[in-house]
């Protein structure tokens, strides 16, 4: 259930960022100009690298291993480089989220706004721990108590009240329930008719009554109150 929200995700995702550097130049992802200094410019002591440069091998690699029709047409009738709007077809959620963290601020806010989250930075955040719960997911691994590593931030709660229990509480934030609400806000903006939320949540309510054993949503880093924030 949380890679159906994911995959929907990743599609909006990659095409909003796809549309907003495609504004830029059809090649926009090749050019280290159009990116925040830190991604762009910056060398990595250790690789000698930018992360820009970085980034470009795993894209080269990505559509080297594609068999898809569509870069095969684009190969042979246009050539090298692919356009953004194709290039992007072939991202997956990792190679999107990283693409996203190194744009520049006035991009990374013009997208994240209307998911209702007006600072990118913290936006940039949602989706690595976003696609940190895809590869957890895809793996097929344990999921209800799991420690989150890569941990998102989140906006003011005066700005998102339903993240007020995760400020308080650094455990719950370490869980995967608020990864799985943040998915929930997003789908909103994505389709706000999608029956996944009520499909989740019924899903949700029917965790065993385990807590004479230690095991219940708290365990996920769900607040007592879920159901009303959801």
């Amino acid at each position: 259930m949380v890679l159906d929200a994911l995959e929907r995700i990743e599609v909006a995702l990659r095409v909003d960022v796809s549309h907003s550097l495609g504004k830029l130049d059809q090649f926009a992802y090749l050019r280290p100009d159009l990116f925040h200094p830190t991604f762009g410019v910056e060398i990595d002591k250790d690789s000698g690298l930018t992360r820009h440069h970085d980034w470009l091998s795993r894209q080269a690699q990505l559509i080297r291993q594609s068999k898809e029709e569509f870069v095969r047409h684009n190969k042979a009738k246009y050539g090298l480089p692919l356009a953004i709007w194709v290039a992007c077809e072939v991202w997956d959620f990792g190679a999107m989220s990283r693409l996203f963290d190194g744009m520049r601020e006035q991009e990374q806010d013009s997208i994240s706004s209307f998911y209702g989250v007006h600072n990118g930075r913290i936006f940039a955040t949602w989706l690595r721990s976003l696609n940190y719960l895809r590869n957890v997911c895809a793996h097929h691994s344990r999921l209800w108590n799991r420690n989150i590593i890569d941990q998102p931030k989140f906006p003011p709660v005066l700005e998102m009240p339903w993240v007020a229990p995760f400020e308080r509480h650094p455990q719950a934030r370490a869980r995967c329930y608020p990864l799985i609400r943040m998915a929930r806000h997003l789908m909103a903006a994505i389709n706000p008719n999608s029956s996944w939320p009520d499909r989740m949540k019924d899903h949700l309510r029917d965790f065993p009554d385990l807590r004479h054993l230690g095991m219940d949503l708290a365990g996920m880093g769900a607040p007592a109150d879920w159901e009303a924030q959801w």
